[in-house]
């Protein structure tokens, strides 16, 4: 049998008279597949690749090692490539050598059942000890990437970290984001990083504050490893906050000798950022005042009605009242000026100038004037005449 240790082999001369006394004696073994690798073990992986080692077994050099076979299992699907040479000590799955060629790995591939079997003259070794190990791959995806309070010129997002490979932690982070129909990428260097803002002037290119009322859309975060860039997290999107829509519909009520009613309609409010007071704008014969109204809802507002703050005080009769405009705020800031409207308060009527006496008679005395000029928005509604008799 292969391998059989016979020993005490001698040979006896035999004639007629008898045996011959034995010969030498000698020893021999019959030659033996190699013995077995019994040290196999991986050393370096990659995305595509597992390297072996192992040492070389004792050899018969009657029967010296022609080669190895290195048989393993990829993803379920059994693989065997022969290495040449009796001194190869390590070959790497994946790296295009052997025969047939180890292609490379799959990312991530379970590699299973590897072992290494010393191939010589008589046939091949038992299997050696048998190792396995999973190639390396990309990071699995963010899944729960959130935008937390935004401000009129920042994004805060928050995520969580995914699970890492020891062999292959965590690099950076690419956060990806459209400003305006505009692509930008920023890179954040350490495996720990779980939050970011976009504006604040961080990360690599620094992310630059966002102007008020970007619309910031396609905003994703990768993780990336040696092997590569992870595939992109959940997409979110927000717009940033801005200044209230300015009032279009300012207008002007029925005017007092003393006050000027004004009244408009509410812009529409972002929830996040509401309003939270008007400003009033108005001149009095080239004085500027301006007004505060405290409140979201306020559509409406007295010039001279003792309200506000400084309070509006009553105007003089006649009064030049221009350049009116309204402002809605929130906490980004003051909106553009609403349409701007001009008027004056009422006033008490010219006095008649041309009172003139008619033809008298015993019992009359005829008065006539001309009409002075009238404000249509309080015409005349009679005259008083007053005299006085002896």
């Amino acid at each position: 049998s292969f391998g059989a240790a016979v020993t005490s082999i001698d040979v006896r001369a035999i004639n007629s008279v008898g045996t011959a006394s034995k010969s030498n004696v000698v020893n021999a073994t019959t030659l033996n597949v190699a013995l077995p690798v019994v040290d196999l073990a991986i050393g370096s992986v990659t995305a595509t690749s597992v390297e072996l080692t192992w040492s070389l077994p004792v050899q018969d050099p009657r029967a010296p090692v022609v080669d190895y076979e290195v048989r393993y299992t990829v993803n379920g699907v059994v693989h065997t490539t022969v290495v040449k040479g009796s001194a190869a000590a390590g070959f790497v799955i994946g790296s295009g050598a052997g025969s047939p060629a180890s292609g490379p790995l799959p990312h991530g591939a379970v590699v299973t059942a590897i072992d290494v079997r010393p191939v010589n003259s008589v046939g091949t070794s038992i299997p050696s000890n048998v190792v396995g190990v999973t190639s390396l791959k990309e990071l699995a995806a963010v899944t729960d990437l959130v935008v937390g309070t935004v401000t009129a010129s920042a994004i805060p997002l928050s995520w969580t970290l995914p699970v890492q490979d020891p062999r292959a932690p965590i690099t950076n982070f690419e956060v990806r984001f459209t400003v305006n129909g505009v692509v930008h990428t920023t890179v954040l260097s350490g495996s720990d990083a779980a939050s970011f803002t976009i504006g604040s002037g961080q990360g690599s290119p620094a992310s630059e504050p966002l102007a008020p009322g970007s619309i910031v859309t396609g905003i994703e975060v990768r993780a990336v490893n040696l092997v590569g860039s992870a595939p992109p997290s959940n997409v979110v999107g927000v717009t940033t906050l801005q200044v209230p829509p300015a009032v279009t519909t300012l207008a002007i009520g029925a005017t007092t000798p003393t006050t000027v009613p004004l009244t408009w309609t509410a812009p529409v409010q972002d929830p996040r950022a509401p309003i939270t007071n008007y400003q009033v704008r108005y001149t009095v014969n080239g004085v500027a005042h301006a007004v505060v109204l405290t409140g979201s809802s306020v559509a409406g507002f007295i010039i001279g009605g003792s309200v506000g703050s400084p309070s509006s005080s009553p105007l003089p009769n006649g009064a030049t009242v221009t350049a009116i405009d309204v402002r809605a705020v929130n906490k980004v800031g003051a909106a553009s000026q609403s349409n701007v409207l001009s008027t004056s308060t009422l006033k008490v009527l010219a006095p008649v100038t041309d009172l003139t006496i008619g033809t008298v008679t015993p019992t009359t005395i005829p008065i006539s004037w001309t009409v002075p000029a009238e404000d249509p928005r309080a015409p005349i509604t009679g005259y008083e005449v007053r005299y006085t008799v002896n």
